[in-house]
């Protein structure tokens, strides 16, 4: 298991209102353009992957001077969004 990250993620159930997979990228990208203070065009995606206890998104932010952020976000098996996770950066 990584550090930081919970036992009990996979268990985790999101919050709000249940969005179709189809949804789930968009929802993502606009959560990182509001987190990293860039366009949508500077956020690319990966494709959705689904478990049996979840759906997960991965991405990165291009913040130009400021490099790349990669994350992803976490969805539940109903569609509810649990969190956003951004990828400790390297020094």
């Amino acid at each position: 298991m990584l550090p930081g990250m919970s036992p009990g993620l996979a268990e985790a159930t999101g919050t709000g209102p249940a969005i179709g997979k189809n949804e789930m990228p968009n929802y993502c990208r606009n959560m990182a353009v509001e987190m990293f203070a860039v366009k949508p065009n500077k956020v690319k995606l990966k494709k959705i992957v689904e478990d049996k206890s979840n759906f997960s998104v991965a991405g990165a932010a291009d913040q130009g001077a400021h490099g790349k952020r990669s994350f992803h976000c976490t969805f539940d098996t109903e569609g509810r969004f649990v969190e956003m996770v951004v990828e400790v950066q390297g020094e």
